[in-house]
């Protein structure tokens, strides 16, 4: 009987083995982008007809993407398929093919299988790429080697090919000096040498495209090329160097005369432009030359300190040293040689007299008066009047040909004749200001602030023989109200979602006027004023605000215009406010992220429209917002809250209190947040108890206290010992109006009949003296 039913057992097990199978199924194609509900697969069209049950064998966290139907064996999409989420979760390569398998018991009468089904989930374009920084600053030298590449920063996109970044171009790139290799890694290459003098900086539009060519898509920031300088320039003189200057000085020249000023120039930066002045060490030798004359060493003038002599010495030659601060600086030589001899501007006659006479006794002499009368030469500089101020303050939208000013200038030589000029940076100055014959400065052309605000021009002074006095003129403009305030839009529409609190900032109104230094004051229409002042509330800047909590039912969309104003014009936008409580956008708050290393989290938000995403009052400085909706963020375990906003053209988009949970592990934040309620709810419920408690003790008490007072008082009016028995004579029992219980009536018969009635106090009376 044993041995049977050994067999019959195992007969049944090799049964069982020989229908269960293990199957694995074709590889079914998924777009990460499939809409939830979408059907992936039904088992029923690819199994044997029989009455199949179908459970999930799978227990990864794989399964919470797809539902299966128990009788049908139908396999669904319960979440999104997001291939970036999905590698990055570790449920699948991020770095080729995104596979992932189930595994499905497949249960019937007379069959039992065990079904592996391969899930490729195929990438789409669904990220946009982005570069970690708006502007990317670059350093170099100026004197940096030919051929000399730059590596640029890349672009990040998690897709796979051939939807992530595909090339790398500069925009409009018209620097000979470069050459742009989009190579990877991208890089600029320096082919030819390059000058801070010439040029200090170099701006670059640095763009990424990704996908495929038809749909290609642009990321782009902004890279700034500093170039550093070098000390790679001598000082300069501004008179030639390679003739010395004369000067011709008279020995009536006033002490603490400044002679000269040998204006020298670096165009270095810093301290290699930096220039210091010296005698050489020639000149230094000579200790005449130190005694008569200072030579500063910041700006190079030349003082007399001594009175000049003609008859000890006529002539001096200076030589001036120009250098620079710079390591390994070169210094510059020029050569000044002072005359002295008479000078027809300090004196333009001598007279003197001639004696004759012979040694003969007595002696004859000879008297001749002579009268010496100097030639002028035009040994003299033209100048300005020094005490009119060469800066000038105009309104903007001037007439054309007006004239500003007049000018007045001198020279010491006679009948020499001076012209007035102008040396003009560009073409552009030319065609605007011109000096007439009359030393009047012209403005030609009507001037526009926005355009330009700020003139500087040199004005030149020649004489007949070429000496030249330079000033400089400074022309600045008056801003006037000459634009009118506009709006780029005249309509914006502002979701928002019910039960915001109040004071929520809904948006920054924002016109435009090419003034720069008029201000703008915004203000709601009055005709729509007492609608909403209940509402809305507007700051004269612009910024928009909730004044209540707004519930759908009562309100869901109400509009109102706003008045722009810069004091002379005005512009008007309409406003509509929309409380809707549709969803917009994904992830929803509360999301929480699953912490899996310590690299910088990076979370996708995705809207229903093409809009621009921004940040308001985060909890924290580490989350960073791009405009394409990536957020990114240190791995730090933690909660954190912050507003979205979504802007389009002319519709915006509120989100506030959005709140991200890096975990790792997450769980029912609803529950866990009703569960905090009640709890807080139930703490603050028995701190009321617990004050009601020792507030009603504290009132007993009082009462006792003053019950126990008035007792006192009684007690010691009614004694409840035997002499406070109260003894009444009276013809009825009609007592007094104390409380009476009880009464007894005795009579005692003696000598002398006598009725006394005696009161026992009543028991009422008794409890409340005790």
């Amino acid at each position: 009987m044993r041995l049977c039913l050994i067999f019959w057992l195992w007969l049944i097990i090799n049964i069982c083995k020989i229908k269960s199978q293990y199957i694995r199924l074709s590889t079914v194609n998924c777009s990460e982008l499939s809409a939830i509900g979408t059907s992936i697969i039904q088992l029923l069209d690819i199994l044997p007809s029989s009455n199949w049950e179908f459970s999930f064998l799978t227990q990864t966290l794989i399964k919470s993407y797809f539902l299966l139907d128990d009788l049908k064996g139908t396999i669904i999409v319960k979440n999104l398929l997001d291939r970036e989420n999905l590698c990055r979760l570790n449920l699948c390569s991020c770095l080729n093919q995104c596979l992932i398998k189930l595994e499905i018991n497949a249960i019937s009468d007379i069959y039992s299988y065990i079904l592996s089904l391969p899930i490729l989930i195929y990438d789409e374009n669904d990220n946009y790429c982005y570069f970690l920084n708006d502007i990317y600053y670059i350093n170099i030298t100026e004197n940096i080697q030919l051929n000399t590449r730059i590596i640029l920063p890349i672009a990040y996109d998690p897709d796979l090919p051939p939807n992530n970044i595909q090339s790398y171009y500069l925009l409009e790139n018209n620097n000979k000096e470069f050459y742009f290799d989009n190579q990877l890694p991208p890089s600029i290459i320096i082919i030819e040498q390059l000058d801070r003098e010439l040029k200090e900086k170099y701006y670059f539009d640095y763009c990424a495209y990704e996908g495929i060519y038809e749909k290609q898509r642009s990321c782009c920031m902004k890279i700034i090329l500093i170039i550093t300088d070098i000390n790679d320039n001598s000082a300069k003189f501004q008179y030639d160097q390679q003739l010395p200057l004369i000067l011709n000085l008279s020995e009536l020249t006033p002490i603490n005369t400044e002679l000269i000023q040998m204006k020298a120039f670096d165009p270095d930066y810093g301290h290699n432009g930096q220039i210091i002045y010296t005698f050489s060490k020639w000149t230094l030798n000579d200790k005449t030359i130190n005694q008569l004359f200072y030579l500063n060493s910041h700006n190079g003038s030349i003082i007399l300190l001594k009175q000049l002599d003609y008859e000890q010495r006529n002539n001096y030659e200076l030589q001036i040293q120009a250098i620079d601060l710079g390591l390994n600086a070169i210094p510059t030589y020029t050569t000044v040689i002072i005359q002295i001899n008479f000078d027809r501007e300090q004196k333009s006659s001598y007279s003197f007299s001639l004696y004759i006479y012979d040694h003969g006794k007595p002696n004859n002499s000879l008297k001749k008066t002579f009268d010496l009368y100097l030639i002028d030469i035009n040994d003299c500089f033209p100048y300005f009047n020094n005490s009119i101020n060469n800066s000038f303050i105009i309104d903007e939208n001037n007439q054309e040909n007006i004239i500003i000013h007049t000018f007045q200038v001198y020279d010491n030589d006679e009948n020499d004749n001076i012209i007035l000029y102008f040396e003009y940076k560009n073409e552009e100055e030319k065609d605007i200001f011109q000096i007439n014959k009359q030393n009047q400065l012209i403005i030609k052309k009507s001037l526009d602030y926005e355009y330009k605000s700020f003139y500087n021009l040199t004005l030149i002074a020649q004489d007949s023989i070429g000496h030249r006095t330079s000033i400089l003129i400074n022309i600045y403009l008056n801003d006037l109200n000459d634009n009118p305030v506009k709006f780029h839009t005249n309509f914006i529409q502002i979701q928002i979602q019910e039960n915001y609190l109040a004071k929520t900032f809904l948006s920054q109104i924002h016109a435009e006027d090419k003034d720069k230094n008029n201000q703008i004051i915004y203000y709601i229409h009055p005709n729509d004023l007492n609608s909403i002042k209940n509402l809305i509330e507007l700051k004269t800047n612009g910024s928009l605000y909730t004044k209540i909590k707004f519930n759908q039912k009562q309100i869901n969309k109400f509009q109102f215009r706003i008045i722009a104003n810069d004091s002379l014009y005005t512009d008007i936008i309409l406003i509509e406010i929309l409380i809707d409580n549709n969803i917009l956008l994904k992830p929803q708050t509360p999301y929480c992220f699953i912490l899996n290393n310590n690299e910088n989290i990076r979370i996708q938000f995705q809207a229903y429209k093409n809009v621009s995403f921004f940040l308001r009052n985060p909890s924290s400085s580490d989350i960073i917002l791009f405009p394409n909706g990536t957020l990114i963020l240190k791995s730090i375990i933690n909660k954190y809250s912050f507003d979205i906003y979504l802007e389009e053209n002319n519709y915006s988009a509120i989100f506030t209190n959005f709140i991200l949970l890096i975990q790792f592990k997450c769980e029912n934040y609803h529950f866990i947040q009703f569960y905090q309620q009640i709890i807080f709810i139930s703490l603050i419920c028995f701190i009321i108890f617990i004050i009601i408690i020792i507030v009603c003790s504290y009132i007993q008490h009082k009462i006792e206290k003053k019950s126990f007072e008035k007792k006192s008082n009684i007690k010691q009016s009614f004694s409840l010992s035997l002499n406070d028995i109260f003894l009444f004579s009276c013809s009825s029992p009609q007592l007094t109006p104390m409380t009476i219980t009880s009464m007894s009536t005795h009579q005692q018969i003696n000598n002398s009949s006598t009725l006394s009635t005696y009161i026992k106090l009543s028991h009422s009376l008794q409890d409340e003296t005790i």
